[in-house]
């Protein structure tokens, strides 16, 4: 894999690389670090032996793909997918985890999106799992919320990819030592909360998941992303603005600005970070995007790593992972793994 200082980023699709003017930085609230930021999500300390097992192995070409699971809570198994090239039983490589959309599931980045078999054959050990409340994990998410809050559930997001990163030191294919994370729509949050809090993470890519929530109520696309939460219903009747609407959910869940991807990014200084966003995304806002990227500058520029942050703005493009979004993904992590 190429050397992640020496290696310039290869010339993309220019024809749909948007001209971004993201304007100057901007001050955010002071005060926030790792310690809080994991304070307020409630992620334990404590790690359950992980008894790890592969469920189903199969190959395609010189690609392994397997089924497995470890444990994450006593008793909570968490289930993930594998990929991997043949050359990983040579030597390790380097990881990249991949989570979806919610309430999208692991499966999802084999088919439709190819992701997982993508990486494998770009020599990355590739992992998904499936969070909390999803897929084959037990439990109801919007009773979830209901009942622990926004804030709580991602923790435990947030624990279980804890965990994803214990089972992959675990798997000699893998190398712990070079790991990046990309996430897609509530993915590419949990990659910002992961690089903020576990300093395995080396680069991030962020694919809308920039949940400034300033823009993000004042957009009125909150009730596109909170859509099965009975507040945001009850708001929506009420007929409330995204200033009033901001002020509830504050009300309701605790913490909840305390996981706002503007107070996050700063934490993840000196880590390359990529975030991309369509210019026509229903869910997060340009504004939230360019928020959450000039919350990051000042940062960045003060440690000399102004070239490890960027922000790609993709013309006509939606809450989408398009081939060439793709492309630029790999890319970023190619260059700095």
């Amino acid at each position: 894999m190429p050397n992640r200082v020496n290696k310039l980023l290869p010339a993309l699709v220019a024809a749909l690389l948007g001209a971004c003017s993201p304007g100057p930085p901007v001050a955010e609230r002071p005060g926030l670090d790792a310690a809080a930021l994991r304070a307020a999500l409630a992620v334990p300390h404590f790690r359950n032996p992980l008894e790890a097992s592969i469920q189903k192995q199969w190959t395609k070409r010189d690609l392994v793909f397997e089924r497995v699971r470890f444990q994450g809570r006593y008793g909570d198994w968490i289930p993930a997918l594998v990929a991997y090239s043949r050359l990983g039983l040579a030597r390790p490589l380097p990881v990249v985890l991949c989570m979806p959309g919610s309430p999208n599931v692991k499966e999802d980045l084999l088919q439709p999106v190819d992701l997982l078999p993508r990486l494998a054959d770009r020599g990355f050990f590739a992992v998904s799992i499936d969070r909390p409340y999803h897929g084959e994990r037990a439990g109801d998410l919007n009773a979830a919320l209901q009942e622990k809050g926004v804030v709580k559930v991602w923790g435990e997001y947030v624990y279980d990819l804890m965990r994803t990163l214990d089972y992959i030191e675990s798997r000699p294919e893998a190398d712990a030592t070079r790991i990046g994370m990309l996430g897609l729509s509530m993915g590419g949050m949990e990659a910002l909360l992961m690089g903020a809090l576990d300093e395995r993470v080396d680069v991030m890519v962020s694919i809308a998941g920039h949940l400034a929530w300033d823009e993000i109520f004042a957009s009125g696309s909150w009730k596109n992303i909170f859509g099965g939460l009975e507040l945001r219903h009850r708001l929506v009747r009420l007929g409330v603005d995204g200033r009033v609407a901001h002020e509830e959910f504050r009300r309701e869940f605790p913490a909840f600005d305390i996981v706002d991807a503007a107070q996050v990014a700063p934490l993840l200084v000196g880590k390359p970070l990529l975030l991309v966003v369509g210019d026509e995304d229903p869910y997060v806002p340009l504004a939230a995007a360019r928020r959450t990227f000039r919350a990051a500058q000042p940062a960045y520029a003060q440690e000399g790593a102004a070239e490890r942050l960027e922000l790609w703005e993709v013309v006509g493009a939606g809450h989408s992972f398009t081939r060439p979004m793709q492309e630029r993904a790999l890319a970023w992590f190619e260059r700095w793994l």
